[in-house]
């Protein structure tokens, strides 16, 4: 790695060499899931789960749990009596809504942290819970599984922080630093492979991998084809929720028609116009994940 008196054009050539090379060898500084989380991460997907054990399983993390019991008693699902206990919030919100809160929660906290960098992270995160509350929608109108749907979602960009913090601590040791102007050409065009790489690491399902490596792609992905196509959708209903707010849904449906994605989804325009209204559903959801 160059040193802080060369280029940046030079610094930016080198560090995406090193990171390239850090992805290709398996040597990223991944983060590692609690066991709670990955356990909720698990019963999310299972039909058998039951609420009690979702109850009994956040009990083994206080911190967890009680953030969970926030986001519960938060505006966006307004309850009539406060909610005092996990069995409560069960009631309140179900098992499902539930488990996928309290997944998020724990990756919001133990992956999207990059001290220095905390706005651009913030913005990671917002983007990515927002895909996960419209890949939810999107499973639902293709009357897909939507526990899958939303993990995809949820965990598409998670590259993003660890390859930015991979990228703080090489250019640390090199004595220099870089802004986010270089940076995110960087973390933009290798998140998919180095989320991939965290999949394998937290033994993910093999569609979630494929749902990192692939969301930009997913036209031309034959395995996982679902949970690719449905997380890429969600991805570009994010960035319109986001940041194109004047953008009506017939503008967003003509520019979706030009896409590839849309052809091989077999999405109608009035299926369309159905989870487009949602909007405002799915933004209360994720600003319930924030």
């Amino acid at each position: 790695m160059t040193t802080s008196t060369s280029s940046p054009n030079a610094v930016e050539s080198d560090l995406r060499r090193e990171l390239s090379e850090k992805i290709d060898r398996g040597e990223l500084d991944l983060p590692v899931l609690s066991d709670v989380a990955t356990k909720i991460a698990s019963m999310c997907l299972e039909a058998s789960a039951d609420a009690r054990q979702l109850a009994d399983t956040l009990n083994h993390d206080p911190a967890l749990a009680g953030h969970v019991l926030r986001v519960a008693n938060s505006s966006n699902y307004a309850p009539v009596e406060p909610i005092i206990s996990l069995q409560q919030a069960i009631s309140r919100l179900g098992f499902s809504t539930l488990g996928q809160i309290a997944f998020a929660i724990a990756i919001g906290s133990r992956v999207f942290h990059v001290p220095g960098h905390d706005a651009w992270v913030g913005e990671m995160w917002r983007h990515s819970t927002l895909t996960a509350g419209w890949a939810r929608e999107v499973a639902r109108v293709r009357r897909h599984n939507g526990e899958s749907a939303f993990l995809c979602g949820l965990l598409h960009d998670v590259g993003m922080p660890v390859l930015l913090q991979t990228a703080v601590d090489v250019l640390r040791k090199a004595n220099t630093r870089a802004d986010r102007e270089l940076l995110e050409p960087i973390v933009h065009e290798l998140h998919g492979a180095a989320g991939a790489r965290l999949a394998q690491a937290w033994k993910m399902p093999a569609w979630i991998g494929a749902a990192m490596l692939h969301h930009h792609e997913s036209h031309t992905v034959r395995d996982h084809a679902i949970e690719v196509q449905t997380t890429q959708l969600a991805d570009e209903l994010a960035h319109w929720t986001s940041e194109r707010p004047d953008e009506t849904p017939e503008e967003l449906i003509e520019h979706l028609h030009r896409l590839p994605i849309l052809e091989t989804l077999s999405l109608y325009d009035d299926e369309l116009e159905t989870l487009l209204s949602r909007r405002d559903k799915v933004l209360d959801f994720a600003g319930a994940l924030q």
